[in-house]
């Protein structure tokens, strides 16, 4: 399932998403896929033109490889967050965003 956010009234309103047809008439400021599904991203790619890339977490963090700019202006950034374990220690968790035409 996807979660959408967009803005109402000034406010960030989150939605989920179990459709590409609930997608389309949504204009999302923020498109959050936590372990997508290939159909999620199939969703995606045919509402916004753009391709996820399969190594976008990859454990290869190079420079180069953490940000970049793609020749159609997407940004993309990934970068690694520590979060403090309840039940266990802390781990890393690796993060993807891809800025493209002003949706993240």
């Amino acid at each position: 399932m996807l979660n959408v956010f967009t803005l109402a009234q000034g406010r960030l309103v989150q939605e989920e998403i179990e459709s590409a047809q609930a997608l389309t008439p949504l204009r999302p400021i923020w498109v959050d896929l936590e372990a997508p599904t290939p159909e999620e991203k199939g969703w995606i790619s045919a509402r916004f033109g753009l391709t996820i890339p399969s190594d976008v977490v990859d454990d290869d963090l190079e420079e180069s490889a953490r940000f970049y700019e793609e020749d159609n202006g997407e940004l993309h950034i990934r970068s690694d967050f520590l979060i403090e374990g309840t039940d266990g220690p802390a781990r890393n968790v690796r993060v993807a965003f891809i800025l493209h035409q002003n949706v993240l």
